[in-house]
């Protein structure tokens, strides 16, 4: 099944790169399950699709066997590194206008991410998600951004600035504590969005970074770009896994009510989905073995449950499925 083509900043999987070498891993180590090429590291502003990239975050994880790579490397990630959108973030006034500015102008270093603060300024939430596949597992990547977000108003505030909540909607049943230690609040992990909430008092803390007149030039600078950049990739294979995904565990994720949500008759469903050279079928089936495989690695949930979520009606028809597509039985693919 296709997965989005959108680009997103690779400037951060050049500095992954760089310290894998730098830990005595080679070349070919590094880019060895990897569609991305050594040349990236000798790029000076390099893309790629965000597919890419985070697949290139979990399989470093699993290089190092450091479960929290992408955590860990937030926590010291330099933002600058991204270049124009972060300091029209860091030379606004306070945390709000940083965030908002983020928002407005992430378009300037990724087609992927989708960012909400249409609900920050008065309940304190920020939204996010990558609009690509839901096959991607970004789990390393998705905690990477967060940790690095939060180090870097820590740092342009000179304050511990600490989340009254943070939900993740991937799965993690280890080092659970670790990241609630460093976020300083409750983390909830399978919940239905990537959310930060903050306190009031946090958002209007001014930023030390603030710069009244560089920051009108860069936001005058910024808006001239935003305007001419592009959106890649498709968003129909997006938006039909998110329909299929929200009637999994009722048992309505069917061509016909998928359709009627997303505002189209089936045949059109059909028609759209064969010029992505796909079908309902297929993109039904690549996105449960992709939740049963990230439900049976990342969280303790009864195999019966999984099957529930996954929309089958018994678990047997679930197991059926899953040794289809691995050769494994969801418990042997478990137990490993």
């Amino acid at each position: 099944m296709p997965h989005s083509n959108a680009r997103h900043s690779a400037v951060f999987v050049k500095t992954l790169a760089l310290d894998l070498l730098a830990q005595g891993f080679s070349e070919a180590q590094i880019f060895e399950r990897s569609t991305l090429k050594p040349e990236l590291m000798r790029q000076d502003n390099p893309e790629a699709p965000f597919s890419d990239i985070a697949a290139f975050f979990e399989y470093a994880s699993e290089l190092t066997g450091d479960d929290l790579l992408g955590f860990r490397r937030g926590e010291s990630r330099e933002m600058r590194k991204i270049g124009l959108v972060c300091y029209v973030g860091l030379t606004a006034p306070t945390v709000l206008d940083c965030l908002h500015n983020i928002a407005r102008y992430r378009r300037v270093f990724s087609d992927a991410i989708e960012i909400d603060v249409s609900e920050l300024a008065q309940g304190g939430r920020l939204r996010w998600h990558f609009s690509v596949s839901n096959t991607v597992n970004r789990r390393q990547y998705v905690e990477f951004g967060a940790s690095g977000i939060l180090s870097s108003l820590r740092q342009a505030t000179n304050r511990p600035v600490a989340p009254r909540q943070m939900t993740f909607r991937h799965l993690r049943n280890t080092n659970i504590a670790e990241l609630e230690g460093v976020l300083g609040c409750p983390v909830q992990f399978g919940a239905p969005e990537n959310m930060f909430t903050f306190a009031a008092a946090d958002l209007h803390l001014p930023l030390a970074t603030a710069d009244d007149d560089l920051y009108k030039v860069l936001t005058d600078y910024a808006e001239k770009i935003l305007h001419s950049k592009t959106r890649a990739g498709s968003d129909l294979i997006v938006e039909v896994e998110r329909a299929i995904a929200d009637r999994l565990a009722i048992g309505a994720a069917n061509q016909d009510t998928v359709s009627r949500a997303l505002g189209m008759s089936p045949r059109t469903l059909a028609r759209r989905l064969a010029g992505e050279q796909t079908t309902f079928f297929q993109t039904l089936e690549g996105l449960r073995k992709s939740l049963a495989v990230s439900y049976l690695k990342n969280s303790d949930l009864t195999l019966g449950d999984i099957a529930f979520l996954l929309g089958y009606s018994s678990l047997s028809s679930f197991s059926g499925a899953f040794k289809r597509w691995l050769g494994r039985t969801p418990g042997q693919y478990r137990t490993g």
